[in-house]
């Protein structure tokens, strides 16, 4: 084998991790936006559930389709703030849409404060900047 086709190799087997990153990204976005639509469908139809259960309901559906959104820009973007993002986003739909115990909601409250807290401070001006 020369020298050449070893570096050619080499240099696929570099960048076939953001290449598969991106189909997984393609897939994502796929399927996060069937469930785009599926939410407006859900919307339209008002008088299937109780208010309350159609409500959170909603809340559910849109909050992981934001989360996946997100989740997309991490694999794309490959920069600290966008994962700092997608924790965030993760963290806050617990907040709004899981009832739990009164520790539970502290805890995830203390989690974003404390990742909101490094990303204003402990971040370089290069963390806010895509990877390529």
């Amino acid at each position: 084998m020369s020298k050449k086709y070893i570096e050619r190799i080499h240099n696929i087997i570099l960048r076939m991790p953001s290449f598969l990153e991106k189909v997984v990204a393609a897939i994502l976005l796929i399927g996060v936006a069937y469930s785009c639509l599926q939410l407006a469908i859900h919307v339209a139809s008002l008088t299937e559930l109780a208010f309350d259960d159609y409500i959170e309901d909603i809340l559910v559906t849109a909050f992981n389709a934001v989360i996946v959104i997100e989740f997309i820009r991490m694999l794309i973007k490959h920069s600290m703030n966008t994962i700092v993002e997608v924790l965030i986003f993760a963290l806050a739909r617990g907040l709004v849409v899981e009832h739990e115990a009164p520790l539970e909601i502290l805890i995830r409250i203390v989690c974003i404060t404390i990742l909101l807290a490094c990303r204003k401070f402990l971040f370089y001006e290069k963390d806010f900047e895509e990877e390529v």
